[in-house]
């Protein structure tokens, strides 16, 4: 694989990274609502996802289930009530005056559940596969080696450059929790922003 050809995948993938999208607002909103250390659990996991998603690509398990309606569907099903799910608990969660964690009361296994739930919403949203499938062949050149290697080096930088975005949205949005620290009863309104993040990622599963 060329340099140009990492080069331009890089910053292609970057512009599609930063564009305002359900993942970033997902992370911006878990971490206004729940602090940086939560943001960045939840980045994480989103970009741990890319990862699994390429290695159906790399073995074409992608191309296969993109084939097969009723299992793209069963998938895109089985995303949908995770999500139901998330919002259900949102919506029932008592309301209180919010409290950002601090590094000594954060617990660990919160922070690896929110670290789960972001992988668990890329594995379970098809469209990623969709995504790749149409945005790497254009990278991938045969006689530059394995394809599967090549598909690993992209979906590694992809990985890489998300994750760094994401983590950057996590520490500059934990800013804006903070300063909404100081307003009692912000949690509920905080509540239904991250329910309408998780409304928008549902539409976008479904959006032909």
């Amino acid at each position: 694989m060329t340099l140009e050809t990492i080069i331009s995948f890089f910053f292609t993938s970057l512009a599609l990274t930063v564009a305002p999208g359900p993942d970033i607002m997902y992370v911006l909103s878990t971490s206004i609502v729940k602090g940086k250390q939560f943001g960045i659990a939840a980045a994480i996991g989103l970009s741990s996802g890319l990862l699994f998603h390429t290695t159906l690509l790399a073995f074409g398990i992608s191309g296969i289930i993109v084939a097969i309606p009723w299992l793209f569907i069963a998938i895109k099903l089985f995303g949908t009530i995770y999500l139901l799910r998330i919002i259900y608990f949102l919506y029932k969660s008592p309301i209180s005056p919010i409290e950002l964690p601090t590094s000594t009361s954060t617990n660990r296994n919160n922070i690896a559940q929110q670290m789960q739930q972001g992988l668990l919403m890329n594995i379970l949203n098809p469209k990623i596969m969709l995504f790749f499938l149409s945005l790497f062949p254009t990278f991938l050149n045969p006689e530059l080696g394995s394809l599967k290697t090549q598909v690993y080096t992209l979906g590694s930088i992809f990985m890489i450059q998300a994750l760094i975005v994401f983590v950057l949205v996590a520490i500059m949005s934990s800013y804006i929790g903070k300063k909404l620290h100081k307003f009692e009863y912000i949690q509920a309104y905080l509540n239904y922003v991250q329910i309408a993040v998780f409304i928008a990622l549902i539409i976008f599963m479904w959006k032909n």
